[in-house]
Formats: C-alpha cells, sequence, structure tokens
C-alpha cells in the first residue's frame, strides 16, 4: 500500500529486480488471491535507485538508504546508461 504521484491510495506492485508501479484502486478490477488489474498500462512506473549494499529500492531523491543507511549517489547505474544511450 501506497500513495500514488497524484495522492491517491494505491498498490505497490513489483515486477524483476528493479521494476516498480504503483496501481491506484480505481484501475483494479476484483480483488481476491490475486488481483485483477483493467490494463497494464494502468501501472504507474515509478524510478528507483538500488542501494549498492543492501539493493534496497529506494525513491530517486534519496540521499541515503531507507534500509542500511549508506549514502546514495543520487541515481542507479540502469538510469545513467539510458542517459548516456539517449
Amino acid at each position: 500500500m501506497a500513495w500514488s504521484n497524484d495522492g491517491a491510495l494505491a498498490i505497490i506492485v513489483e515486477y524483476g529486480d528493479e521494476e516498480e508501479s504503483f496501481l491506484s484502486f480505481d484501475e483494479i478490477e476484483r480483488i481476491g488471491d490475486v488481483v485483477f488489474v483493467k490494463a497494464k498500462t494502468a501501472l504507474e512506473t515509478v524510478p528507483a535507485q538500488i542501494c549498492p549494499v543492501c539493493r534496497h529500492k529506494n525513491p530517486l531523491e534519496a540521499k541515503f538508504c531507507a534500509k542500511c543507511g549508506r549514502t546514495l549517489e543520487g541515481k542507479n547505474k540502469k538510469e545513467e546508461k539510458k542517459e548516456k544511450k539517449g
């Protein structure tokens, strides 16, 4: 559970090692043992930086890891690679 960027209550959806999205409750069709999403495009991707020590996902603006307290560089290597390519 989390707040989306627009301030609505949402569910955090994690997939892969570094991918995380918010899913607004109005985009959910049904909840049970699984959550049925109306459309994959409803997922609001949230970029994160990964702590090099504990691998915890932190907001891009974080200066310190919320789990281990390590100083963060400000961007993860994946984002830096995208900027170099683009």
